[in-house]
C-alpha cells in the first residue's frame, strides 16, 4: 500500500483533508497542545459495507479492536494527552473500512508550531519539528504538504519540503481554505490563484481543496 505522510502547520486543515479522504466527518481531539505522536490511518475500501467500520490496533495483543467512531476518537485523544508536553515517535494505528475510501495509508504527523508562548511550548515545538523531519527525510515517504491558500511566497511547510526534495519528486501540495479568499476570486484570475501566481513550479503536483461539511453531507 502506498504510504503518505501528512504535514503542515497547526490548524491548516489537515484533519479536514483526512475527513474528505475517509468520506465522513470525525474529530481527533488531542487537547490544547495538539497531536504529539504519529497517527497511522489505514484506509480500506469495502464496497460490501453499508457504512464504515472503525478499529484501533491494540499494541499489546497486536490485534485490531473494533470500536465505534466516538470510542476511536477517545482512544486517539488519550494517546496524545498521555504524553503531556512531550513527543513520542511511537504511533497509534487506526483502520477505516468503508465504501467511500480507497486503499491507502497516511501517517498524520503533529503540526509545526510557528509561535511558542513560553520555553516549555518552544521545547515541544522543537521536538515536533525533529520528529516530523525524520519522516520527511525517508525517501520512501510521499509528502502531502497542506498549506492555507494565499501568497505562495509564504508557504513555509512547502519550503521545508523543497530543502529535502528540491525537484518535488515526492511532494504533493494541497492548498486548503481557498474559500477564505472568495471575494478576491474571479473567472479571470482563479487559475492564477491555483497556480500560485507564478510562484509555484509547473512540475509540482498540486491541488486546491475547500471542504465543508453540513450535517453528514459534504459539499
Amino acid at each position: 500500500m502506498p504510504q503518505f505522510i501528512l504535514i503542515g502547520k497547526q490548524s491548516v486543515g489537515k484533519s479536514r483533508l483526512i475527513e474528505a479522504l475517509a468520506g465522513e466527518m470525525f474529530n481527533f481531539v488531542s487537547g490544547t497542545l495538539g497531536s504529539r505522536r504519529p497517527t497511522v490511518l489505514e484506509f480500506r475500501n469495502a464496497n460490501h459495507l453499508a457504512s464504515s467500520n472503525w478499529s484501533v490496533l491494540d499494541q499489546k495483543s497486536k490485534q485490531w479492536q473494533p470500536m465505534s467512531t466516538p470510542q476511536v476518537m477517545q482512544v486517539i485523544g488519550a494517546a496524545h494527552e498521555e504524553l503531556g508536553a512531550t513527543v513520542s515517535a511511537e504511533p497509534v494505528f487506526v483502520r477505516i473500512e468503508s465504501p467511500h475510501c480507497v486503499d491507502m495509508q497516511i501517517v498524520d504527523l503533529p503540526g509545526f508550531r510557528e509561535f511558542a508562548l513560553d520555553s516549555q511550548r518552544q521545547a515541544l515545538a522543537d521536538q515536533i519539528s525533529t520528529l516530523v523531519q525524520i519522516f520527511m527525510e525517508d525517501p520512501r515517504n510521499v509528502m502531502i504538504c497542506v498549506e492555507e491558500a494565499g501568497d505562495a511566497a509564504n508557504l513555509s511547510t512547502l519550503t521545508r519540503c523543497k530543502r529535502l526534495d528540491p525537484d518535488f519528486k515526492r511532494t504533493i501540495l494541497v492548498r486548503n481554505k481557498l474559500d477564505k479568499y472568495y471575494r478576491d476570486l474571479t473567472n479571470a484570475n482563479v487559475n492564477d490563484w491555483l497556480n500560485g501566481f507564478g510562484d509555484l513550479p509547473d512540475h509540482l503536483l498540486k491541488f486546491t481543496l475547500t471542504t465543508k461539511f453540513i450535517g453528514k453531507s459534504q459539499t
